[in-house]
């Protein structure tokens, strides 16, 4: 791998666990070494043969007004036929908007997932969940969606008497954001605000702070919640820091297997810093990093 600018090598070829296949993508932007790298094409005309074979890319929408306890379930339906999420938002859109996408309702998450016999298996999912998705076919429907929701724009975040929860990249690659995101429903959260989000060092840090020379793991929770998307999630519910916290658990997975073994860290955790979430410690925490997720990093995508 090569600086252009230097014109110097930056990294020879070696062996890194941490990340897998699925992670690399046109578009997608990873973290090897604390240096961000988007991938932005392919090296050679033989890769994107291999690599574009049968691929593609479908939107859908979930109806949020009358069917959100089905959006974990569609989201983990997509990930198990073996579709990437590139891309999802919980958007409310015009009422006009609306009818000329055929989404079933205003209040809808807006996804995009991409891969091999992307089209057949996303229609499958669609009819699975007939009641609450709605598959985006026209190409013109899809441009409009996409120049609606996918950069800066007005957030559906409360804002107040909120909690956020955010799943770890290394979650997001493993596959358990459905899941986790229909216990958080379960559990009798009202998801007022949802996003994917690429995060940068500099993010991370920004949004970590607050555990600088607190959590010996400081710069290894950096180096995680900037190593590939994330997926932000705000809750509302009476108490909903407390009770967002007792369904994430402890920070130590291993502390969450004896003592709490149903929370979210216990299920999806594999140590101190691969937990699955990160959620909102204090009352006074929940707005600012809503803020932080929905307003401040949404408007600069």
């Amino acid at each position: 791998m090569y600086n252009l600018k230097t014109k110097r090598l930056f990294l020879k070829r070696c062996a890194y666990p941490s990340l897998s296949p699925n992670e690399l993508y046109v578009g997608a932007t990873i973290n090897v070494f604390s240096r961000p790298l988007r991938i932005i094409d392919y090296g050679d005309d033989a890769t994107r043969k291999r690599l574009t074979a049968n691929s593609g890319e479908c939107m859908i929408t979930v109806d949020m007004q009358h069917h959100s306890a089905a959006a974990g379930s569609v989201i983990e339906a997509l990930t198990t036929q073996g579709l990437r999420i590139t891309f999802i938002r919980l958007v409310e859109l015009s009422k006009s908007l609306a009818a000329r996408v055929a989404s079933k309702a205003q209040r809808c998450l807006v996804v995009l997932a991409s891969g091999a016999g992307a089209r057949e298996k996303v229609a499958s999912v669609a009819a699975s969940f007939s009641a609450a998705v709605t598959q985006i076919s026209s190409e013109s429907a899809v441009q409009e969606l996409k120049e609606a929701v996918m950069g800066p724009g007005e957030s559906t975040a409360a804002l107040k008497n909120c909690a956020v929860c955010v799943i770890k990249p290394h979650a997001i690659t493993s596959g358990h954001q459905g899941p986790i995101l229909h216990r958080l429903v379960e559990e009798g959260f009202y998801i007022s605000a949802l996003g994917s989000y690429q995060l940068t060092v500099a993010d991370a840090e920004d949004f970590l702070e607050v555990y600088n020379g607190v959590l010996p793991e400081y710069k290894k929770l950096v180096e995680q919640m900037s190593s590939g998307p994330c997926w932000a999630v705000e809750v509302c519910a009476e108490n909903a820091v407390p009770a967002l916290r007792a369904v994430c658990g402890p920070q130590d997975p291993e502390v969450c297997h004896v003592l709490f073994p149903h929370t979210l860290r216990s299920m999806y955790g594999v140590d101190r810093i691969r937990n699955a979430v990160h959620c909102t410690d204090l009352e006074e925490d929940g707005p600012l990093e809503s803020e932080f997720f929905f307003s401040l990093l949404q408007n600069k995508q």
